[in-house]
C-alpha cells in the first residue's frame, strides 16, 4: 500500500480519494472548536512589551549584578561561579572578659608563700573579681584546686566572666551551705578580708581546726578598712586566740604596708 500525503487520518478534514483538503473547511472547524478567531493583522501580543533600558537606573545596568537576575541566582548558588570568592563577614571569636586592672603584687606574694607550704587546693574567701585566680592562671594551675567565695554578686559575676571554668560561689562565708565546703580544702586565703569585716573573729572561729590560713592586714589605715594592726605584736594579740601564727612577712604597695601572716587554726 502506497503512502498518500493527501489522505489525512481523520475523515473530517476532507473527502477521500487523495484530494487536497479545503483550507476554508479546516478554518471553519478550528473556529468552532477554539472560539472566534482574531482577524489577521490584529493579533494581541502574549505579554507586555519589554521595558526600555534606562542607563541612569543602577538596577537595570548590565554592569551591576542586581540588574541581571540570572547573574544574582548564579552568584548566590555558587560563590566561585564568576572566578572569585564571595566576601564573607568574619565571625568574632568569643573571648573571656578581661578582669579589671589591679595590683598583682600582693597576690603574687601570697602565691609564693602558699607554694612554700606545698598545698594541694585553696579556698579563697573574699575572692572579689578573681584577682588571685589571675596569678594561678599565669602559673598554669588547674581550676579544680581552687574555690573562690565572695558575698558580692557583682564581683562574682566579673570573676566568672574573666575566668571561665574556674569555681566561684556567691554567698555568705558564715552560711551553712558555704561552711560545709571548708573541709574539702587544705588552706584558706583571706586577702584584704579580715580588716574589712566587723565579725572577723567569728569567721576565723568557724574555719576547720588544723587548716593553714594565710591573711593580709594593713599596718596603717586605708579607706576600705575597719581596722589595722601597726606591728606584729598587735596582730598576734588580736588573732592569737584563733590562729597559731607561725610567720609574718611584709608587703609594700603604693604607700601602704601589709602584714602577710601565716597561721594554723587551733
Amino acid at each position: 500500500m502506497t503512502y498518500n500525503p493527501y489522505r489525512p487520518p481523520n475523515n473530517a478534514y476532507g473527502p477521500k480519494g487523495g484530494q487536497a483538503p479545503d483550507p476554508k473547511a479546516i478554518e471553519s472547524i478550528l473556529a468552532n472548536k477554539l472560539g472566534p478567531q482574531v482577524p489577521r493583522g490584529l493579533e494581541i501580543p502574549l505579554g507586555p512589551p519589554p521595558p526600555k533600558a534606562n542607563p541612569e537606573s543602577p538596577s537595570q545596568s548590565p554592569s551591576t549584578p542586581e540588574g541581571n537576575l540570572e547573574a544574582c541566582l548564579l552568584l548566590n548558588s555558587s560563590p566561585t561561579a564568576m572566578g572569585f570568592q564571595k566576601a564573607t563577614q568574619p565571625q568574632a571569636a568569643s573571648q573571656p572578659t578581661p578582669p579589671p586592672e589591679y595590683d598583682m603584687g600582693l597576690y603574687r606574694d601570697a602565691y609564693s608563700r602558699l607554694g612554700l607550704m606545698r598545698l594541694a587546693n585553696i579556698c579563697d574567701l573574699g575572692c572579689g573579681a578573681g584577682n588571685f585566680t589571675g596569678v594561678m592562671v599565669q602559673k598554669n594551675q588547674r581550676p579544680e584546686v581552687y574555690l573562690g567565695v565572695d558575698n558580692s554578686h557583682a564581683q562574682i559575676s566579673v570573676a566568672r566572666a574573666a575566668y571561665p571554668g574556674w569555681s566561684f560561689i556567691y554567698g555568705d562565708f558564715m552560711s551553712p551551705a558555704i561552711r560545709e565546703r571548708y573541709e574539702r580544702y587544705d588552706a584558706f586565703l583571706l586577702l584584704n578580708v579580715l580588716d574589712c569585716l566587723e565579725d572577723d573573729l567569728a569567721l576565723l572561729e568557724i574555719l576547720p581546726s588544723g587548716k593553714p590560713v594565710l591573711f593580709s592586714m594593713p599596718r596603717s589605715s586605708r579607706a576600705e578598712s575597719l581596722r589595722f594592726c601597726p606591728d606584729n605584736f598587735s596582730l598576734k594579740e588580736r588573732y592569737g586566740s584563733y590562729l597559731s601564727v607561725s610567720s609574718i612577712g611584709v608587703y609594700r604597695s603604693k604607700g601602704l604596708v601589709y602584714s602577710m601572716a601565716v597561721g594554723v587554726r587551733w
